[in-house]
């Protein structure tokens, strides 16, 4: 008996081990899968999906400028135009770029190629961040949630040239190496993090909207409440963050514009202005209204925050680190309803950061995102009282597999069968038929990146006028703008941004006796008559 004992337990031991290698060999293959399959979503047909526009198109013109010219600054048929897209997306951006073209040559995979790859960084680094608050379980449904959602729009922005991927990924980068070492953290550690912090900030104008009181949030709350750890641990990355940031401006605005630095400062107040700060009730019903649709986490947003707040609660470390977190999402999303013109985009740190506590909902709704259809049925037949408890922890897992399945399938579909590329078509066609000297008057950037023809462009400190036209009725910007009357370019070029805001109006085009030449989708294509 002691002998059958024996080979039992050593066939019980067997087994396990088998079972163990089987679920290590599974998880790798897994694992092997998830990342090929976000390399792929990362780098397949960068230069169709999505197409190039008015954001993407204004700030390639910089590093474009800067290897054609080797002046930091956008530009116009008139020349060099020192603020506006520079001013909108940070030099971690534009300078990456600016090397692939000098070694690759100028065109939009090698752009794109660059926000790939911060795409990928920002994923990995989030990732990182979610194991170190939940453990593994959590960060893989974190980071899915995050690729996932249709609303926070990883995927959509982070493969093309805008500043929200990259922000988020020095965001992301900051916050992980300070929520590793939060009782000894050292002087040289988080100086890195406030460095990290403050290129996010750099990166992007947003980031310093929400980092700035989320900094400060974090440093009182420590002092009155949580008291989990020394006063450097918030001051020297506030601190260094402060200092990264307001060198970048210092540099804007002395040394970067051609004027003095009293006028450079107002050049740069005028071209910051214009959908930072709007208060509006009908765009705040609007903001609402969106985060509460079914393109941001299947409209769980609200019971996510309200159960978010509560992880802050506890008055220690893990407490404080979640509360900084909900800070920082509740900031932005505050912003974002009451003081922005409501565009989902706006919200996107946000909506990233808050993939962590979607996924910490769901996870400990479910002991952990577990459930067994066995146990269910089971439960079922014997009419036991758990079974509404499986029951629910069904239903949940269900709603959080659409959450993730249904928006990546979709994304996934745009990307392998992207649709027309008319800007491509219109670059082709420009370059066919229209003489490179000739000007072409436009507010479609993206063709002045996309070919090398003389362009000129409306004035930046008309985009706000078109924000307040297009966000709070305002008058439309072609009433401030005589160009077309009395410059009578030999081109015009209107696009769906120009249309958008009605900057060229079909009656002044006929005024000024242009003649309709062609088409591509939105694009239309003028010339002036004699």
């Amino acid at each position: 008996m002691a002998g059958e004992a024996e080979v039992s337990v050593e066939s019980a031991a067997a087994q396990s081990g088998v079972s163990r290698r089987f679920s290590a060999v599974w998880r790798k293959a897994l694992t092997v899968t998830a990342v090929g399959l976000v390399v792929f979503l990362a780098f397949y047909r960068l230069s169709d999906y999505p197409t190039t526009w008015y954001d993407e198109g204004s700030h390639l013109h910089v590093p474009k400028t800067l290897v054609r010219f080797g002046v930091y600054a956008d530009y116009s048929s008139e020349g060099f135009r020192i603020y506006g897209p520079t001013v909108g997306v940070g030099p971690t951006v534009m300078l990456p770029i600016a090397a692939m073209f000098r070694l690759f040559g100028i065109g939009l995979v090698q752009a794109r190629l660059v926000m790939a790859v911060y795409l990928l960084a920002a994923v990995y680094v989030f990732y990182r961040l979610a194991l170190l608050l939940g453990g593994r379980q959590l960060a893989w449904v974190a980071t899915a949630l995050l690729i996932a959602t249709r609303g926070t729009g990883l995927l959509e922005y982070g493969r093309q040239v805008l500043g929200e991927v990259p922000g988020l990924f020095f965001l992301l980068a900051g916050v992980w190496l300070w929520f590793q070492a939060w009782e000894r953290s050292g002087w040289r550690r988080l100086g890195l993090v406030g460095l990290l912090l403050g290129l996010s900030m750099v990166t992007k104008q947003q980031y310093l909207l929400i980092l700035a009181p989320t900094l400060l949030a974090a440093w009182l709350l420590n002092l009155i409440y949580y008291r989990s750890a020394p006063q450097r641990v918030f001051l020297v990355p506030g601190i260094v963050a402060a200092a990264c940031y307001a060198f970048w401006q210092v540099y804007l605005i002395f040394f970067l514009g051609s004027g003095t630095a009293a006028e450079n400062l107002a050049h740069f107040r005028e071209f910051t202005a214009g959908a930072a700060l709007v208060f509006s009730p009908d765009l705040m019903k609007r903001g609402v209204s969106e985060l509460l649709s079914l393109k941001v986490y299947l409209s769980v947003v609200a019971p996510v925050l309200l159960y978010g707040a509560s992880l802050a609660i506890p008055r220690q470390r893990e407490g404080h680190q979640w509360g900084i977190l909900f800070v920082l999402v509740a900031w932005n999303l505050v912003w974002y309803v009451v003081a922005s013109v409501s565009w989902l985009r706006y919200a996107f740190p946000a909506l990233a950061v808050a993939s962590l506590f979607v996924a910490r909902f769901f996870h400990d709704l479910t002991d952990g995102f577990h459930w067994s259809a066995a146990g269910l049925w089971q439960a079922l037949r014997r009419g036991d009282p758990l079974l509404p408890r499986l029951a629910l922890q069904g239903t949940l897992l269900v709603w959080l597999a659409a959450m993730i399945v249904l928006p990546l399938g979709k994304t996934a579909w745009q990307i392998v069968s992207p649709p027309f590329n008319a800007p491509a078509a219109m670059a082709a066609y420009l370059n066919a038929n229209v003489p490179r000297e000739a000007l072409i008057e436009t507010w479609e950037p993206e063709l002045g990146f996309l070919t090398n023809h003389t362009y000129h462009f409306p004035p930046q400190i008309l985009l706000n006028t078109a924000v307040q036209y297009i966000w709070q009725g305002g008058t439309p910007p072609a009433q401030d703008y005589d160009f077309v009357r009395t410059e009578r370019p030999t081109y015009v070029l209107v696009g769906e941004f120009a249309r958008w805001v009605n900057m060229y109006p079909p009656d002044v085009l006929a005024e000024a006796h242009y003649t309709f030449v062609t088409n591509i989708e939105a694009y239309e294509l003028y010339v002036a008559g004699r």
